[in-house]
């Protein structure tokens, strides 16, 4: 055989040397495990949303219409585009993926009625908070004594008491053993008689004469505490055997729930947590109790609050409510069995103030029962009376609460603050060296434990003062990012309208070019007009010029006119007194001739 060192420089030149170093391997493992058990912060978690989505909407015109382009704010494309088509009458399709709506209008005043109506509806949605405490408190007290009692020649004359609840060893037969119980012969496991050395006629087992609630809860026979006598064992026709089995149980449970919900007004939310839980249940087989045996079968145990929120002008928030809340934990019956039990209310619609608590369901029950069995006068007698009766007692009460409190939402908080929240809840808890005392409790009495609740109620109080600090620092914080936020949105108002008094400004220097050129038509017209009306005049000013000459003349005229017509009046007034005088002469005197004169033409 080879020797150990040449073995061992083998592996080593073949590659195998580090299968024997296991310091690389724990480093390596307690890296990854670290790294995996670290809680990463995001770097970037603050992006600023990309430009384009932030334009102002615009317009396409196309041959028949005008296309409007407009990435919403605060509601879905799909939302809107519905409103739009229900509302304005208008064709509109919803871009998902963009969050934009593409609306077909017929002209520029249908567009702007449009972006108008957007302009009322994209509003910022109200997100509210649901806090909601549920509280459930079970109590449970249970007593119950039962005897088994058993007494051959009971008050003489061979009369017996119990004597078909007792069980008789009968004896063994080709490596069988049996017994006889109220007359019936039948096998017996020897495995549940350990050592078995039974006589024949020997009483083995015993059932309760009176029974308490074992009737009711078959497992109720496997607790308890038995004390008794047994007189005349192995004598058959004079035994006496007297067993009390008591049983004393106290339980509780408490349930508490606090989910919070946040959602937009009017949207449902819901939060649900489900267990897939084992339940015990117990089956009797043809042999009574003493046959019981156990299945587990498996069944939901769920938990769901659901609510629907509205918000209404006057401030008030109307909630609608759906609670159901399922628990395996109850402790039931004298064993304390869990049970499944299911409570859940069912709410149409509450009004309430924010930030103000409503109890939405509040019941309480409490129950009690007492059953006592035994044999008429003898289980009346005292002391004695225990071993001829038996008891049940039974008192449980329940008490739950649905609490809700809904609140306007301040918005999500910074990643950083959650990611240090979670690093808080997960961290690894520290090793104190004063806590090592706490292994000696039992010898160190109550003064060390005093001191640690003495510190622990120190910091309790520290942490809920460190939590109201926290909740005061993070509402200041909430208040300057709102301040932030509405700063933001009257940056963008004022943005919007930047761009829209930029828009009318363009169209203002757009119809400013218009008119100049129209002024320079106007000035370029004006001139031709005025040449015009320069010839024109020139031409007026000369007819008005021949006019005068014209009017010179035919005055001239006139005047020479008028003057002939004074003369051929003169001369035809001539004329008459000639014709005048001739007359006369002629008259008396018409021997003597006139004398001829010259006629005046």
């Amino acid at each position: 055989m080879l020797p150990a060192a040449v073995l061992a420089g083998i592996l080593f030149c073949a590659g195998c040397g580090s299968f024997f170093e296991k310091r690389s391997t724990e480093v390596e493992t307690a890296r990854v495990l670290k790294e995996l058990r670290e809680i990463q912060t995001k770097a970037q978690t603050a992006n600023a949303m990309p430009e384009l989505y932030l334009q102002p909407p615009s317009r396409l015109e196309i041959k028949d219409g005008i296309k409007v382009f407009y990435f919403t704010r605060h509601h879905s494309a799909e939302y809107l585009a519905g409103l739009v088509r229900e509302q304005m009458d208008i064709q509109a399709a919803a871009n998902e993926s963009t969050n934009q709506l593409v609306l077909y209008c017929k002209d520029h005043p249908q567009a702007d009625a449009v972006l108008a109506y957007l302009e009322k509806i994209d509003v910022p949605p109200i997100q509210v908070n649901v806090d909601c405490l549920i509280l459930e408190r079970f109590g449970d007290v249970t007593m119950d004594w039962e005897t088994s009692l058993f007494i051959e020649n009971f008050l003489g004359e061979n009369l017996t008491l119990g004597e078909k609840l007792a069980t008789f060893y009968y004896g063994e037969s080709g490596g069988k053993h049996y017994a006889v119980k109220n007359g019936q012969l039948f096998q017996i496991d020897p495995t549940k008689y350990p050592g078995l050395s039974f006589k024949p006629g020997e009483l083995i087992d015993l059932d309760p004469a009176f029974p308490g609630a074992s009737l009711r809860e078959t497992e109720r026979a496997n607790f308890g505490g038995d004390f008794g006598y047994w007189v005349d064992r192995w004598v058959p026709g004079h035994q006496v055997r007297a067993v009390l089995d008591l049983l004393v149980s106290r339980g509780y449970l408490k349930i508490l729930l606090n989910p919070t919900l946040e959602t937009v007004n009017g949207k449902q939310a819901t939060v649900t947590i489900q267990d897939y839980t084992p339940v015990e249940k117990v089956k009797t087989g043809l042999g009574g109790a003493s046959d019981a045996y156990n299945i587990t079968e498996y069944v939901w145990v769920q938990d769901t609050l659901t609510v629907i929120p509205t918000v209404y002008s006057d401030g008030s928030i109307g909630l609608a409510a759906s609670i159901k809340i399922g628990s395996r934990s109850k402790p039931e019956g004298v064993i304390q069995r869990s049970i499944i039990t299911e409570r859940s209310i069912e709410i149409a619609e509450t009004r309430i103030r924010p930030g103000e608590s409503l109890v939405i369901g509040g019941m309480r029950k409490s129950e009690k029962r007492s059953v006592v069995r035994g044999i008429p006068f003898f289980k009346d007698l005292p002391i004695i009376g225990y071993l001829f009766s038996s008891k049940d007692f039974e008192e449980k009460g329940t008490e739950i609460f649905f609490i809700l409190t809904p609140s306007i939402s301040g918005g999500g908080k910074p990643f950083e603050t959650v990611t240090e929240d979670i690093r808080r809840k997960f961290e690894k808890p520290g090793f104190d060296l004063e806590m090592e005392p706490g292994i000696l409790e039992p010898f160190w009495g109550g003064s060390y434990r005093d001191l640690i609740e003495k510190r622990a109620a120190q910091m309790e109080t520290r942490r809920v003062k460190a939590e109201v600090q926290r909740e005061e620092a993070l509402r200041r914080l909430q208040e300057e990012e709102q301040r932030y936020q509405a700063a933001l949105e009257e940056a963008e108002q004022l943005r919007q309208e930047a761009l829209k008094l930029q828009e009318q400004a363009a169209q203002a220097e757009r119809e400013l070019q218009q008119a100049i050129e129209a002024a320079a038509a106007a000035e370029q017209q004006r001139r031709t007009t005025q040449e015009t009306t320069t010839a024109l005049s020139e031409e007026v000013r000369k007819a008005s010029e021949e006019a005068r000459q014209k009017q010179s003349q035919m005055e001239e005229a006139r005047n020479r006119a008028a003057q002939a017509e004074e003369k051929a009046r003169q001369s035809a007034e001539a004329v008459r007194r000639l014709q005048e005088e001739l007359r006369q002469s002629e008259q008396p005197k018409e021997a003597t001739p006139a004398p001829q004169t010259e006629q005046t033409p």
